[in-house]
């Protein structure tokens, strides 16, 4: 299975997504719609950071540490993921536009900016766990920038798409509205589990038809978030 957002979001989907979900008190569906567009934010801040020698550094000791840990169940590790670990991820990642970037996520996804940092931190160590067994497999030292630019599909730069969007998010994401609304619905289908990149151990939450309807309602705000 290819290394992209559609395999995290499968890896996340089922049991892990139900089990954030329980810690927030939320439907799965909610927070599938704040993992959509936090999951890419998420990445496009480590993109950033790691465009400098001192965020770079910082950011490869996080991946090589976070990489030891055991995510082969996911569901498991978000059970029990580390809560203040997390925040202290999301702060490190997102820095001085933390508080804007969430606020963006909340407003896009209809859930309140205190569960919405809550979800995120939950996710986060996770995603630097994903990440940082990846950039180890690859044994590439100078491929962090690459590896984080292609789960992000690559695309235009960072003050083309805060043109073209004027956000936060924008900003975080690069990349063309087309590109950036294609990448939000196919991390929403890996994440409620009917990708055709999920492995055969995810749960499906509905059945086809009603992730369809579903998603095609979910979508349909969230998705102007990236043009």
């Amino acid at each position: 299975m290819a290394f992209d957002l559609n395999s995290i979001g499968a890896l996340i989907s089922g049991g892990g997504l139900s089990a954030i979900a329980k810690r927030v008190k939320l439907k799965p569906e909610e927070v599938a719609k704040v993992l959509t567009a936090g999951i890419p934010a998420l990445v496009g801040g480590m993109k950033r950071n790691a465009g400098g020698k001192a965020g770079a550094d910082s950011l490869s000791k996080a991946l090589t540490v976070h990489s030891k840990d055991d995510v082969s169940d996911p569901a498991a590790f978000l059970k029990g993921a580390d809560l203040a670990d997390g925040k202290k991820i999301l702060g490190h990642v997102l820095g001085k536009d933390q508080g804007g970037v969430l606020e963006e996520i909340s407003k896009a996804s209809g859930v309140t900016k205190g569960k919405t940092t809550t979800i995120l931190a939950l996710a986060a160590p996770l995603l630097l766990s994903l990440l940082g067994s990846q950039n180890s497999s690859s044994g590439n030292s100078g491929g962090l920038t690459g590896l984080l630019g292609g789960l992000l599909g690559g695309g235009q730069s960072s003050q083309s798409s805060q043109s073209q969007g004027g956000s936060l998010l924008g900003g975080l994401l690069g990349g063309s509205s087309n590109s950036n609304a294609s990448m939000a619905s196919g991390l929403f289908s890996s994440l409620l589990g009917s990708s055709n990149n999920s492995s055969s151990n995810t749960i499906q939450i509905t059945d086809n038809n009603q992730q369809q309807e579903q998603s095609s309602g979910l979508l349909d705000g969230l998705l102007s978030l990236f043009h």
